[in-house]
């Protein structure tokens, strides 16, 4: 597999600009203005819901480890049963297929961010795999995977990052654009800050909305991911990122490789966008991958 570079002028400003997650809900005792997101009073923050269309205690072990997720990133959230405030509301529904496979449930999970006055700010399309079991009994380990997903995405929208918008799921729209092999993503090893974990997320969003189906439970291809860096010059360093696929038997069937020369420390604390910057950059070749281990059609 060729090897991708960064565009070095736009993710040297990416990575160097890389710091906490704002946060929209402190500053003046009321926000006022035409933008929707910023249109809440300070400190209310999100009441995320229990996600429609899955069965409990799933639905609400979800609600809360997206409230869990965000909390984690300064942004005020709480899983409630309804909305009481007059803050956002995060509601997700979820749709699962009518066929299961493997001993997993195929779901697409449409979340919606609305604000006070009630009209959706932005929708993010979540495409999983869930085991059968959790499905129908609930598990919170599952539930906190998912969580971590749709509350990054969450985040990086309050963060004026673009999250591809969605409209209403039907049959047609989420069935997969293309053949790719089922995928488990796992965490990036030698990441500093945050990275093991939002890169790890970040990939899977972006594979998952071009029609890669995230399965954990018996995946088709494994990809692992490495980040080493070495010094390059007095305040700079050489950071290199690899991702190995492997099949079902651990066997190897190629790599994707990003590397660039960044600020010393610039990966540290929280990713937030970068996380995204990388995984777009590596996206192509990634789904190029996948694509030539593609299971056969039935």
């Amino acid at each position: 597999m060729r090897p991708s570079h960064f565009i070095v002028c736009a993710a040297l400003m990416l990575l160097g600009a890389c710091g906490n997650l704002p946060q929209p809900f402190r500053g003046t005792s009321k926000v006022t203005t035409d933008n929707p997101l910023l249109d809440v009073p300070t400190a209310v923050g999100i009441a995320v819901l229990p996600v429609r269309g899955a069965p409990q205690p799933l639905d609400t072990q979800i609600s809360t480890a997206v409230a869990a997720r965000l909390q984690s990133y300064e942004i005020p959230a709480e899983a409630v049963p309804a909305n009481l405030g007059v803050g956002f509301t995060l509601e997700g529904e979820a749709r699962p297929a009518e066929n299961t496979a493997n001993g997993t449930v195929p779901v697409v999970v449409t979340w919606t961010l609305r604000s006070r006055r009630g009209g959706p700010v932005r929708t993010y399309r979540q495409v999983v795999s869930i085991p059968s079991t959790a499905w129908q009994s609930g598990d919170m380990v599952t539930a906190t995977t998912l969580g971590n997903e749709a509350a990054l995405a969450i985040g990086d929208m309050l963060n004026g990052i673009s999250i591809p918008a969605q409209g209403p799921v039907t049959a047609e729209s989420t069935a997969p654009q293309a053949n790719f092999p089922t995928v488990s993503v796992k965490p990036v090893e030698g990441a500093p800050g945050d990275g093991r974990e939002s890169l790890r997320l970040a990939v899977l969003q972006s594979l998952n909305y071009n029609g890669v189906r995230h399965d954990d439970a018996n995946p088709q291809v494994t990809l692992t991911c490495t980040l080493t860096s070495t010094p390059f010059e007095s305040n700079l360093q050489k950071v290199e990122i690899v991702w190995r696929a492997l099949d079902a038997q651990g066997k190897e069937l190629g790599t994707v490789k990003l590397d660039n020369a960044i600020p010393v420390g610039a990966l540290d604390g929280p990713w937030g966008p970068t996380a995204f910057a990388i995984a777009e950059a590596a996206l192509n070749d990634l789904l190029a991958l996948l694509a030539t281990h593609a299971p056969p059609k039935p």
